[in-house]
């Protein structure tokens, strides 16, 4: 998988990207976001077989590129129901709030609602995803720029890598409310 747009790639990652998302994901100031203030604690070997049980298949994890550099990554798993979970980040914080994060999730939007590889066998009509509830930068983009509905906050779901509780924000965007939204043929 590949799309590219004016300075912005995403990519499926290769091995070659194995040392850059293991060192991603042991930090734990780029995964504390995610519930993980310690990092993974992952091996490379970890993060190689990871990357190698991907291969082939539908969903992915990519990597995203600015201006040839590696700066964070995204992947998407395909479920039965034709809905698409995503997730993703921009990892280098030189590149966090420069409006990148909304280009990123209107190409990849774009990208699983029209791919025919994808739609041939899954036509996707949803893409659905959440981010904890203290993230109000997050929420903000999702609402204002992407037009992603709130569907519900799930309260005290988890607990984080510390043992405390964290609440959930869900979203959603149809394929149909994306098109209307971002004005793009089908």
């Amino acid at each position: 998988m590949r799309i590219e747009k004016e300075n912005i790639v995403i990519r499926s990652v290769t091995i070659y990207d194995a040392e850059q998302l293991n060192q991603w994901w042991n930090d734990g100031k780029v995964m504390e976001h995610a519930g993980f203030p310690n990092g993974l604690g992952e091996s490379l070997e970890t993060t190689i077989a990871g990357i190698k049980s991907r291969e082939g298949k539908l969903s992915q994890r990519c990597i995203i590129e600015i201006d040839g550099k590696l700066v964070g990554e995204l992947c998407y798993r395909i479920k039965d129901n034709n809905t698409v979970e995503p997730g993703w980040k921009i990892c280098d914080f030189n590149y966090q709030n420069q409006g990148y994060g909304s280009k990123i999730i209107i190409m990849l939007l774009e990208f699983l609602f029209t791919d025919e590889a994808i739609n041939s066998r899954f036509l996707i009509e949803k893409v659905v995803w959440d981010t904890m509830l203290e993230n109000k930068r997050a929420q903000y983009v999702y609402e204002n720029k992407i037009g992603a509905k709130k569907i519900g906050i799930r309260e005290n779901t988890w607990k984080d890598q510390l043992g405390n509780l964290r609440s959930a924000v869900d979203y959603e965007i149809t394929k149909e409310d994306f098109f209307r939204l971002h004005q793009k043929v089908k």
